[in-house]
């Protein structure tokens, strides 16, 4: 996990990294998820899981006491180990926000937010990871070209790459759009990064209110997919990069883990 989404990228506010466990453990089988739900941790005991990497992390804030209920509690009682690289994630060329802008097939693309790292650190991890993605950098959010589209098609284009039957839209509909942001989760952070990049679009999981009305009033045209919803999809990619660094190690993605809103 080092590797693909080193921790040094992660937001100041985060908590990324083994967050249960015991590194030196012995590792056959691993389970991806979105969350650490309870339904999730009794599926990896269930399939004999060592070890959980959790995109969002069970522990934010420092905790006093683990009882019966958390699910630190549970994972350990379990003796499942927990790893979530969340903003790290996010950061790292070919994770969560290159998978995002692949969504809308975005070229020549860039950060919206430079990685909190040294540039030395960057240009290395750029460097190395070169051939996973078509224009690396680590950083938060992306920016960059997309061919000359109408926001229905590129809405079109999200729903069947996310698989998802709904977003919501604010702002312009009738646009073409030629250059685009993403930004994995929520957007409201970057939303400025956004409007000072000129972009036409941003794709994200979820904006406040207020943001939205900001995004539409600057004339941006903002797609939101529900929070999660923007990050399930880097779970395939991370499956397939994981099983190439641990060969005989058996890595699967949850299926009991799920987005938690639904659209009636």
């Amino acid at each position: 996990m080092e590797a693909i989404a080193p921790t040094r990228f992660a937001a100041s506010w985060d908590n990324v990294g083994l967050l249960v466990g015991d590194g030196a453990a012995a590792l056959s089988r691993v389970l991806l998820t979105v969350d650490c739900t309870q339904p999730v941790v009794e599926e990896a005991r269930r399939d004999g899981c060592d070890a959980i990497v959790t995109y969002h992390p069970i522990l934010f804030a420092a905790q006093k006491s683990f009882v019966a209920g958390s699910m630190a509690y549970e994972v350990a009682r379990a003796g499942v180990a927990v790893f979530s690289p969340h903003t790290a994630l996010d950061a790292a060329c070919g994770g969560t926000n290159d998978v995002l802008a692949d969504a809308i097939a975005m070229t020549h693309r860039a950060p919206l937010r430079a990685a909190p790292a040294s540039g030395a650190s960057v240009a290395a991890d750029a460097a190395a990871n070169a051939s996973r993605s078509p224009d690396p950098a680590p950083g938060f959010g992306r920016v960059g070209a997309v061919a000359a589209s109408s926001v229905r098609a590129l809405v079109a284009g999200i729903k069947r790459s996310l698989g998802v039957s709904h977003v919501l839209v604010a702002g312009p509909s009738d646009r073409t759009v030629t250059r685009a942001a993403v930004c994995a989760g929520s957007g409201g952070d970057l939303l400025p990064d956004a409007i000072e990049a000129g972009v036409e679009l941003m794709l994200t999981g979820e904006l406040r209110h207020h943001d939205a009305l900001r995004a539409v009033a600057a004339g941006l045209t903002v797609v939101c997919t529900l929070h999660s919803a923007s990050e399930r999809c880097v779970l395939a990619a991370l499956q397939r990069r994981l099983m190439s660094h641990l060969p005989g190690v058996a890595v699967a993605c949850s299926t009991a883990d799920r987005e938690p809103f639904a659209f009636t």
